[in-house]
Order: C-alpha cells, then structure tokens, then sequence
C-alpha cells in the first residue's frame, strides 16, 4: 500500500531501510491523514465520525466503491495477491525458520528484538523514542 500512497522512491527508502515513521511524520509524508496528541485522539475521532454521518449513505458507499475501484485499476487487486504469497515464501527461509524457532524458545518479543535490532526499531529506543501509551 506504501507505493499507492508514497510514490515508488519513498516506498522502497521504507521498505529497504526499515526505517520507522512516526504518526506525525506518516502525516507529513501523506502515509495517514492525521496525526494527533493522544490526549485529543478520542475527540478528533468522535468529530470526524460525526462529520461522515452527516454524509447520505449511499454517497457515502457510492465515493468509497469509485475511490477504490480506482486503486483496483492501478493494480491493488494484484498487488494484494502477491502480498500473501510472498509472505508464505518468506516464512519458509532461513530467515523466516529463525524467528520462528527465536520465538517458541524465547518469545516473540526476543524474536522482534532480534530481527528488527539492526533497523533501529523504534520499540528497542530510549522511552522517550517509543510511542506513547495510554
């Protein structure tokens, strides 16, 4: 999906990195269309739900199937079908059986730890790197 909302040279920077994008930093680069406090997360949510009400429904399915049809057209139906079996592939690598056989002896988190600690995973950073939490 990266490619559809980055164009083709940020998604593969992303990709090929591992770097990671923060909410506010996803909104700069138009991954998401907003980023928020946590403190004002709920309202924000609660005023765009009650804005998208307020839109006659069968506008409202009418815009969401063009929108999508769209992005069928640039090949997203193709592009998800690939997704999945690729990533059957990837489980059946070296790679792929490490993680799995990190995480039945030592847990997942010790897995991710492993596999993501050369990308600078943002869940391994100082605490005041990491997302906040509720």
């Amino acid at each position: 999906m990266w490619v559809y909302r980055l164009g083709l040279a940020k998604a593969k920077y992303y990709a090929l990195t591992g770097e990671w994008v923060s909410g506010k930093h996803a909104a700069e680069i138009e991954l998401i269309n907003f980023s928020y406090p946590l403190e004002e997360l709920d309202q924000k949510v609660q005023e765009l739900a009650e804005k998208l009400t307020k839109i006659p429904l069968t506008q409202l399915i009418s815009m969401k199937l063009i929108v999508n049809q769209a992005y069928d057209n640039m090949g997203l139906q193709s592009t998800q079908t690939l997704g999945p079996i690729l990533d059957g592939a990837m489980r059946n690598t070296p790679e792929g059986r490490e993680f799995v056989r990190v995480a039945k002896e030592e847990g997942v988190k010790a897995a991710v730890v492993k596999r993501d600690g050369p990308f600078g995973d943002y869940s391994q950073a100082p605490a005041e790197e990491q997302p906040r939490k509720k």
